[in-house]
């Protein structure tokens, strides 16, 4: 697991989506491919949703509404960035994620280990109504069972592309009674489209953002 480390006060952004690397195909991406996997595997096992739609996530390379890639997910893909795997932990306070929904549950799942080296998770969806705060157990990868909290949030999103912004600190301090979480992971599931995840320290407007975060071209 992580270290815990303290967060620098300098301005500073961290990308998840679009990747760091500039030159990385989204088609090679482990996370993207590892999804494609799991979902050919749900369609072997089962029959096609209600609906007409199959288990599937893909790569859309322009999407036309906001003019830059996006990965589009239906029925029940999911697609993981193990963050603590590729020694990346971001330790920012804020995560945007560029989001469209498509009119079916969306969620997305964040975990971070805080000061007190706990391992704390956020789940944020358009299933719920109200916070819940309860605590579970599992199994790590040695097969020792541990116990972790589990915050459950209610997302409230518009039709179409939206930013939503999270504020890791003041979550994690009124759910938690913690302040200070690295984030380990980030899962994106249900039916949406998600072109952006992104960390940063302080909240800015769409015009102050980096031209390749923008919400508008």
């Amino acid at each position: 697991m992580a270290e815990y480390e303290i967060p620098p006060e300098e301005y500073n952004f961290e990308c998840v989506l679009p990747p760091n690397d500039e030159t990385s195909e989204w088609h090679e991406l482990p996370e993207y491919l590892s999804a494609k996997q799991r979902c050919e595997n749900l369609i072997h096992r089962g029959p096609k949703k209600s609906g007409g739609h199959h288990h599937s996530i893909e790569v859309i390379d322009h999407d036309r509404e906001i003019g830059s890639p996006s990965i589009e997910l239906l029925g029940d893909s999911e697609i993981t960035w193990n963050l603590e795997a590729t020694g990346n932990v971001p330790i920012l306070r804020y995560l945007t994620l560029h989001l469209k929904e498509l009119d079916k549950f969306l969620s997305f799942e964040v975990t971070v280990l805080d000061e007190e080296m706990k391992v704390r998770v956020l789940k944020v969806g358009n299933k719920r109504s109200h916070c819940v705060i309860s605590n579970e157990k599992k199994l790590d990868e040695s097969g020792n069972e541990f116990e972790y909290s589990v915050c459950v949030l209610p997302l409230f999103i518009k039709r179409g592309w939206q930013m939503t912004c999270l504020d890791l600190v003041d979550i994690c301090k009124n759910a938690f009674g913690t302040e200070k979480p690295n984030t380990l992971s980030i899962t994106v599931r249900g039916e949406c489209k998600v072109s952006k995840i992104f960390f940063h320290n302080e909240r800015y407007s769409d015009a102050e953002m980096p031209p390749h975060l923008r919400c508008v071209g």
